[in-house]
Order: C-alpha cells, then structure tokens, then sequence
C-alpha cells in the first residue's frame, strides 16, 4: 500500500510540474506577445461625427473594429488575448455629465480602488487630451484614461489597462491610440442645433397658431391589418405659468409584440426645462422613467423596473429636442433650405439617439431597390400624393428609419417606418381610432379632459 500511495504521488507532483510549466509557458507567451511591436488598425470611424481612431490589433490584441451604440455612448474596444490581461476603449459620449478633468480622473480612481500617479496632456491640432496614470501597486494594475471635449458637448474618452506589470508599454498603447485621433467638425449637427435654436428662440406656442394640436394615426402592418394606434396631443394650458405647454402620447400595438407606452409632458415654451413621464408595457412587464430637464443641472432620467431602480444624470448639446416634439422640428425644417441636419432626439425612456433628417424631394426614388420602406411607398403610392417627404434615420446602429410625407399645408398625413418590421401609420380621426380599439378609450377621454 505504501509503494503504491508513493507512485501515485509522485504521478501527482508530475502532472503538477507539467501544469506549473504549461501555466509558464503561456505566461512567457503572453508577455512575448504583449512586448511585440504595438500594431494600429487602419482608423475607424463613427459615421456622421468626423471622429476616426486607431485601435490596436495584431500580436494578441483582438477588435471587431465597430463601433457600439450603448447608454447614450458609441463605444469602440480593442481586447489583448488570450486571457484578457489588458484592454484599450474609446467611448464617444453624445451627452457626458458635467465634470472637470481632475473630477473624472478621481471618479476613475475611486472605481478602481487606486491611486493617481500622474497626469498630464496631449495635443492633438486643436483638440486637448487631459490624462491621469492610476495605479493599483498590489494588483500589478495600471490604468490610464484621457478625456477631451468635442463641440456641441460630445466628449471622447480613451482607457487602456493592463495587470501585466508592463507600465511603460501600457503608457505607450494609451498614447499611441490618442496620437491616432482625427476630427473634423460635425457641419450636419451644427445645421441641426440651429434648426433646434430657432424653434427655442420662436417658442412653442409661435406652432399652436392660437389652436391646440392633436393628431390621430392608425397603425398597419405591411400586409395593411390595422394593429395599433398613435395620439398625440399638444396645449398651451396656462399661458403665465413657469411650464406652460403641456403633451401627451399614447401608443397601443396589439401585434405579436404587443406593447403599450403612455407619456406625458410638460414643459416651458423653450422646453429649456420640462419633466416627462412615461410607462410602457409589453410581454417582457412594465417599466417606467421619469425625465427632469433643468438648464442649470442638466438632464436627470429616473427609471424604475420590477427588480431596480436606477437613475443618471446627462449634460444635453445644443441639438437636443424631445421625441414628443417631433412635429415642431419637422415644420422648422420644411420652412429653411438645409436638405440634411442631425439631432440629438431625447426618447420617453431617456435614450439620446442621434438621428439624421432629410428632406427628399417627392420626385427622387433616392433609396435602393432592396429598401422595404421603398417597396410599401411604391405600393401604396405616399410620394406621389406627398407635398413634401422627409426622411429620418436612427444612427444608433439598430437599422431604424422611416419616411414622413405631407401634405402642401405641410401637414403629416402618413408615415411609413421600418424597426425590424414594417408599420405604415395613417392620419386618421379620433372616431376611428374609437371604433377600432374601444378598450383603449379611457385615454381618450383623459386627453380630452386635458383640452378642457
């Protein structure tokens, strides 16, 4: 028995050494790898901000070379493999909370649980990077992250770690990434905060015309089965009062995602300050969110789920405007001569989504043959009965688009969208709406209540 426990554990302390030396091997391998020449790729760009960087590839480093539209920030990421023992991100932020350089490398720090090191600066034409070096000494981790402010309140971010114990060549990942920084303004969401600038400036109440707005649509599929409905109401309740204008929406869609969202809205008539509350429905539960505008302190979203809460704080561009005032924008457009524009469209749920307008002109098919909103357009004629067409484009990589067509007075009549399937919208009276989805009635009658 003693001879065979003494094989067996010298069977063991074998299996132990080869173990210890694979581990050592792969360790010799990733330090080679992470010593190699650094390589960039080629620059990547974010479409419609002028903004291209180098990310590293090659010699361990791993990036699908896209950018990700996440939390109101396009992120681009680059990961040293294998094992994950460093990484570099860019995050262009479309509405960052109000910070100094020296309050973000302190948020940075206290994440991490380390230390400031350094900081210092780069520049880069007219662009400043201001960047810290936080350590972890412990933990053989390092950190170094550059910020820098981009007109109309964007901001770029640049993090690299590691926990190689390599400093210097992290340092040197990190800058090479920032010295491979081009930018060149954004003409589309400059055309677009002016746009965003006359409306404040004409006020809300200039679009009422003396007259409280409220519109109807019915919602079709492709197939043309109506599934669901759009009302949207706008008022100037209290003339003297602080938030005088006030809205509401409500959209129902009983298809195979059937889902409900209920908004309400009230505001100044600059809406440089305004809360906003909605509540959606769906199969997936019921969530809600709250929004705060205040000029002084920003955008505050509050939202609240079955299991959390959670709440966030954004500093809104000059091309910010609110999903319920989407007519506004579009009537401001159609009387100026810019063809194309971006704005920054605040959703109900707090999602900023930069989105790109274009006016087309009724007798240009302008989109390709495999376009579905095309296909429905040519089917049920809109263009050719339209006055006027724009087109609008989320540019938060989820493919959603649609067309708004109107009519010589410049009035929505029909718009046609196309979110994974296709809806096709039609102006319709708050009669058919009624005749059609008598269940829903009761938020009829609250906005009727409201006009009253």
């Amino acid at each position: 028995m003693d001879e065979t426990s003494g094989i067996r554990k010298y069977e063991a302390d074998k299996i132990g050494l080869l173990g210890l030396f694979a581990v050592a091997l792969l360790i010799a391998r990733l330090i080679v790898l992470w010593r190699s020449a650094i390589l960039l790729s080629e620059p990547i760009k974010l479409d419609y901000t002028g903004l291209s960087v180098s990310m590293p590839v090659g010699n361990g480093w791993q990036s699908r070379k896209q950018w990700k539209f996440r939390e109101n920030a396009f992120t681009l990421s680059s990961i040293f493999n294998p094992g994950s023992t460093a990484s570099a991100h860019c995050r262009y932020l479309l509405a960052a909370a109000k910070a100094t350089p020296d309050r973000l490398f302190e948020q940075k720090a206290s994440e991490v649980h380390g230390t400031i090191a350094k900081t210092d600066q780069i520049r880069m034409g007219t662009l400043t990077i201001d960047w810290v070096h936080i350590k972890k000494q412990e933990m053989l981790f390092d950190m170094f992250f550059g910020t820098t402010q981009l007109p109309n309140n964007r901001q770029l971010d640049i993090e690299v770690h590691q926990t190689m114990g390599d400093t210097d060549l992290a340092e040197q990942v990190f800058k090479r990434i920032a010295e491979s920084l081009e930018f060149e303004n954004n003409h589309l969401l400059e055309a677009g905060s002016e746009i965003i600038a006359e409306i404040k400036s004409k006020g809300l109440v200039s679009f009422l015309a003396d007259q409280n707005r409220e519109a109807f649509f019915l919602i079709k599929n492709a197939r043309g089965r109506t599934i669901g409905f759009t009302m949207n109401v706008l008022i100037n309740s209290e003339p003297d009062a602080q938030l005088n204008i006030q809205a509401a929406s409500c959209l129902y869609i009983a298809d195979r995602y059937a889902r409900k969202r209920v908004t309400s809205f009230q505001s100044d008539n600059s809406f440089d300050r305004f809360n906003a509350r909605s509540e959606t429905s769906s199969q997936a539960g019921r969530s809600g969110t709250e929004l705060i505008l205040d000029k002084a302190d920003g955008l505050t979203v509050k939202k609240k789920f079955a299991a959390w809460d959670e709440e966030k704080n954004y500093r809104l561009g000059p091309a910010a405007i609110p999903d319920v005032l989407d007519e506004q924008l579009f009537s401001q457009l159609l009387d100026r001569d810019h063809r194309k524009i971006i704005v920054d469209i605040i959703d109900p749920d707090g999602t900023i989504i930069p989105t790109l307008v274009s006016r087309i002109e009724t007798k240009d098919t302008v989109v390709a043959e495999g376009d579905p909103v095309l296909q429905i357009d040519r089917k049920i004629g809109a263009q050719e009965e339209a006055g006027y067409v724009l087109r609008i484009e989320l540019l938060d990589g989820r493919g959603f688009y649609e067309q708004v067509y109107f009519d010589d007075q410049k009035r929505i009549f029909k718009r046609v969208i196309w979110h994974g399937d296709t809806y096709i919208l039609e102006s319709a009276t708050e009669e058919e709406v009624l005749r059609q989805f008598p269940k829903q009635a009761n938020y009829i009658l609250q906005k009727n209540k409201m006009l009253e």
